[in-house]
């Protein structure tokens, strides 16, 4: 299937329309149209960096269906992404060290220390859950 299709295809399972698309990417409007309706050739890496932004879809997956990539990535007996050979990322360093962007609004550093107590609630609860209960008497 052409890359065309398959863009056109993935903003319609989002349920974005062309325009919506376009405003949460940065990419016009006019320029999606084109691309979709195969009047343009592929995007330059750049351009499928805001769509991936704009569609929340990984940019590798952009890059592969664009054919910029076309080595498959290996998969876990259960047919996820696997996760060897991938650095682990410490997300609090993540979020402070990096400036981020959702949806295309730019997080302030307000916005990521929110985010960041929203993870620590979140994590701390699912780690009292692991935890073995203990006897307080002693």
């Amino acid at each position: 299937m052409p890359f065309y299709e398959q863009l056109k295809d993935m903003r319609k399972l989002k349920g974005f329309t062309i325009r919506e698309l376009a405003d949460r990417s940065g990419v016009s409007a006019a320029y999606i149209s084109q691309m979709e309706n195969g009047n343009r050739g592929v995007p330059s890496p750049d351009v499928l960096m805001k769509l991936s932004e704009g569609l929340n879809t990984p940019y590798t997956e952009l890059m592969k269906i664009a054919g910029y990539l076309d080595k498959p990535e290996p998969t876990a007996p259960d047919g996820q992404p696997a996760a060897i050979g991938r650095p682990r990322v410490n997300l609090r360093r993540f979020l402070q060290e990096n400036d981020l962007i959702f949806d295309g609004i730019e997080l302030t550093e307000l916005d990521k220390d929110w985010i960041e107590r929203m993870l620590t609630v979140m994590f701390w609860r699912d780690k009292r859950l692991q935890e073995p209960e203990t006897d307080s008497n002693g």
